[in-house]
Order: C-alpha cells, then structure tokens, then sequence
C-alpha cells in the first residue's frame, strides 16, 4: 500500500505536467502558421538576365530573346496552397504594363505586382482592386470588403497600398462549411515594382474565428 500510495505521489506532477501541456498544445494548434521567404524579383535588363540561372531569369530571358511566344514579361504565376488539400488557393505575379500601355513614360515605373485569387477571397476596401495593407495585430474578421477579383498589390504613381510600404499584410478568407476560415499573408512590395517577397502566411483553424494580423498561435 505504501509503494502504491509512493507512485501516486511521484506520478501526479507528471500528470498534472501532462494536462498542461494538451493544453497548450490546443491553443497553439488553432492557428495554422507557414514560413515561406519566397523573394520574386522581375529584371528586365539583359545582360544581368543572361547571367542568371534562377527560374525567373531563364523565363523572363527567353521571352526578351524570342523563345518564347508571350506577349507580356512576366514572372508567371507563383502559386500556393494554402490550407494544403492540393488545390491552388491564389497566385502571385509581377508582370511589365508596358504590353498593356502603348510604352509608358520613361518616368513611371512600367512594373505591377499583383494578386490572383482563385479558391480564397482578398480584403478591399477600396472596393477597386487595391487591397488593404494591414498593420500588424489589425483584426481580420467578417467585418470589411470581401473580393475574389485580381488585385494591384504596387503599380506607377505609386497605387496599390503594399508598393514601398515595407512588411505588410494581406487578409484572406476561404469557405468551409457554412462560414469561412480567416487569415494573413505577410508581404513585401519593393517601391518600384520590380520585387515581391512573400514572408509568412497563417489562418485560424476555427470556422468564424478573427484572426489578427501577425498572429501565429
């Protein structure tokens, strides 16, 4: 009865140690969190581009050579999965306006990053395509405008609300069931266009649950 009542005694801390840690483990696991660092940079000028070996550069090259029959400089399309169930949720492009523009001024930058949604939905509340850059622990929620149109991140005259405004964020949504699971992506816009990096990205496990921006846990 002794070394009975001993092992309990020795056996409860680790108990009590073992509740706690489930705990945690609970509301840690109600934010799922992924670091990318994907840095996507479009150079147009050639003699860089043919001394490049990253994908960017060959494909960009190939299309100022002729290679390739495309109509627009672009870094294609950089795509992700978020809630990872296999399906493309929204790509990330840098292309050149020039194609779309009879060749602007020399002044402007030519360049735009842009987002394109596929399975998520953006918020913008300019309602006009410019998406909201967020300030990190700003509540994402229901609340706002909702879009699943393409979107400027940065263009010329300084549009779009990520170009040259350092680390921000980009609130999403997706549909689950009868409601929608939020999150962010933290971004990158350099102030000419012709560089986009893609940090971090995280959502709320919980169908409805506001999720602020930054938060990973």
């Amino acid at each position: 009865m002794k070394n009975l009542l001993l092992l309990i005694i020795i056996m409860l801390p680790l108990l009590v140690t073992y509740s706690c840690d489930k705990d945690k483990n609970k509301q840690t696991n109600s934010v799922y969190y992924a670091s990318v660092n994907k840095e996507y940079v479009l150079i147009r000028d050639m003699n860089i581009l043919q001394n490049s070996n990253d994908s960017i550069s060959l494909y960009v090259d190939s299309i100022l050579n002729g290679l390739v029959d495309d109509t627009i400089i672009s870094t294609g399309y950089k795509s992700f999965d978020f809630n990872k169930d296999r399906l493309t949720d929204v790509h990330f492009e840098i292309i050149d306006l020039n194609k779309f523009n009879q060749q602007l001024p020399a002044y402007l930058d030519s360049m735009a990053a842009r987002v394109v949604p596929v399975r998520i939905q953006i918020l913008d509340n300019s309602t006009y395509g410019y998406p909201d850059a967020l300030e990190e622990n700003a509540e994402i929620g229901a609340s706002g405008n909702w879009s699943q149109n393409t979107s400027v991140l940065g263009t010329f005259m300084n549009a779009g609300q990520f170009q040259g405004q350092g680390d921000k964020y980009l609130a999403f949504r997706f549909a689950t069931g009868s409601d929608y699971n939020y999150g962010w992506v933290k971004l990158y816009c350099s102030q000419h266009n012709d560089t986009l990096r893609i940090i971090e990205y995280a959502y709320h496990l919980t169908e409805g649950k506001s999720i602020d921006a930054g938060q990973k846990e």
